[in-house]
């Protein structure tokens, strides 16, 4: 019988270590949005959307809602005392899915997306990467 390949599991922290991301699953897709450049502070963000059953999040967290509301559909979490490690859930379009910011698996060796939404959103002098497929939105 051949043998299955699995994902490798990545594990994704702050930069204190505080908080870590354990993630048993390969990405979904990649998201480089205008909100979640914004809340990173960098025009370069990319986040991996994974299965929320795939990601165990350990650790102390903050958690902010959606535009400053209590709107639990959209949060933004991180580390509250270092403010890294920085992962979001969506009960909008990626339903089902937690995106992590690529960052904080400080991973070189981290696998490019299927596809990337919002590819749009990034600053258009940023060069095209090789493989995933580029979407105007979701």
């Amino acid at each position: 019988m051949p043998e299955t390949t699995q994902p490798p599991d990545r594990l994704a922290s702050c930069e204190c270590g505080a908080l870590c991301l354990h993630v048993t699953a390969a990405p979904v897709h990649g998201c480089t949005c205008a909100p979640c450049q914004r809340g990173n502070g960098s025009v370069m963000k990319l986040s991996a959307w994974f299965p929320e059953d795939a990601v165990r999040v350990d650790g102390a967290l903050t958690t902010l809602f959606c535009a400053g509301t209590d709107d639990a559909a959209v949060t933004t979490c991180f580390c509250p005392t270092c403010g890294g490690g920085r992962f979001f859930r969506t009960e909008y379009d990626l339903r089902g899915t937690i995106g992590i910011v690529l960052g904080a698996f400080a991973d070189p060796a981290f696998p490019a997306p299927d596809h990337i939404h919002w590819w749009p959103d990034r600053p258009h002098w940023s060069g095209m990467p090789l493989g995933p497929t580029l979407l105007e939105g979701n």
